[in-house]
């Protein structure tokens, strides 16, 4: 019969043993992050958002997006600050949501063999999900530009254009104000009316014999306005309101606040 005094002190030096083991391979895996992971900080552009870029996803509402503001910080559980927002822009979307883009500096890990960040644990991608507490608020979003170890301002420009409003009743026209303004979530204006007409909107008439000819409708009307607008410049092509390509034939997403323009073509761009 073994000893049962001995047999206690062999279990007792085999869980020392297995420990130890365990030890050096948490140690090795530590060892392993910092020489492959290195801390650093990073610029991160953030699309308010509660999914994926792929899914049909609604836009965050009012109470969302005016409870973030520049200077909200995530803290760990350390009480590390490892989120700061830069600046928010807040643009209307034309009801109770919000467009919502955050630029936030990011405390994240660097994987020198596979070149990718990480942030909270997680891949850090454009087009990937991603969400911050901030205080308390919980801001779910989706990236959309990472801009390395340097904060990259973008580039704007004043560009004038003139879009063209089809098909309006008379009474609209009065809701189109000279200097009236869309601002961004930081007060500054994005677009001035600066300019506006009206016709009779066009049609295409058939004839009894059969031509099609240009003809006038006698109760609606189009509308010319003259816009300027605050673009920013990418690789020669500009871009109003982060995502609307200033381009003639494109549809413009235009919120006044006496007006919704939206849907007006542009027909003429002054660089």
């Amino acid at each position: 019969m073994k000893n049962p005094l001995r047999l206690f002190r062999q279990k007792k030096a085999l869980t020392f043993v297995i420990i130890g083991i365990v030890g050096l391979i948490l140690a090795g895996l530590a060892s392993y992050q910092v020489v492959t992971q290195k801390p650093t900080f990073v610029t991160v552009r953030i699309k308010g958002s509660p999914g994926n870029w792929w899914w049909v996803t609604p836009r965050p509402p009012d109470w969302l997006a005016n409870s973030v503001h520049a200077g909200d910080k995530e803290y760990n559980a350390s009480n590390k600050a490892i989120a700061e927002v830069l600046a928010v822009d807040i643009y209307d979307a034309g009801g109770p949501t919000k467009d919502i883009y955050l630029t936030t500096k990011l405390d994240v890990r660097y994987n020198t063999k596979t070149k990718k960040y990480r942030y909270k644990g997680e891949p850090l991608e454009i087009g990937g999900p991603i969400s911050l507490s901030l205080g308390s608020t919980f801001f779910p979003g989706m990236v959309v530009g990472i801009s390395g170890e340097g904060t990259v301002a973008p580039e704007y420009k004043d560009l004038i254009i003139q879009v063209r409003h089809k098909d309006r009743w008379p009474y609209e026209y009065d809701a189109i104000k000279i200097g009236e303004k869309i601002v961004d979530g930081n007060n500054q204006p994005i677009a001035e009316i600066i300019a506006k007409s009206q016709s009779p909107a066009i049609r295409e008439v058939q004839t009894l014999a059969g031509q099609v000819v240009k003809g006038l409708s006698p109760v609606l009307n189009d509308y010319y306005v003259t816009i300027r607008i605050r673009a920013e410049e990418q690789d020669g092509q500009f871009i109003y309101r982060e995502e609307q390509y200033i381009k003639v034939g494109n549809q413009m997403w235009l919120l006044f606040p006496s007006y919704n323009m939206s849907g007006a073509h542009i027909i003429a761009i002054e660089k």
